[in-house]
């Protein structure tokens, strides 16, 4: 599959994970499922990657979409947020003392980087 086509069904996987959670907030909970299961089909399809934004509004194990009060629950306890599904009981832990990995994002600072700016200086 050439890069156009796969961009276009990842837009098309995003939008679907948008409207499932639209669903979702008005109540018809078995659209939404639908929805976010079309989604993931059309990205393993395609092999193309979800990015972690919107993986992160559903539930990995039943697919509902993840909505806090609604069909999730989010606490924190000791500097790690925990977020529970309220269909299925699924949880998962997030550390929030590391914000990128919170965030999702690979970006980060450089292991070294004081010693790439020469910031570690003993005189």
């Amino acid at each position: 599959m050439d890069s156009l086509k796969r961009g276009a069904i990842l837009e098309r996987a995003m939008k679907l994970i948008e409207m499932a959670m639209e669903l979702a907030k008005r109540g018809d909970m078995d659209l939404s499922r639908e929805y976010v299961n079309l989604a993931l089909q059309y990205a393993s399809k395609a092999r193309v990657k979800i990015p972690l934004r919107y993986k992160r509004t559903f539930c990995r194990k039943c697919h509902t979409p993840l909505i806090p009060g609604i069909t999730e629950r989010r606490r924190i306890r000791s500097k790690i947020l925990i977020r529970v599904c309220l269909t299925c009981g699924w949880i998962r832990r997030y550390d929030t003392r590391n914000p990128t990995r919170l965030k999702g994002s690979k970006i980060g600072r450089s292991r070294h980087k004081d010693r790439e700016d020469g910031i570690n200086r003993r005189s």
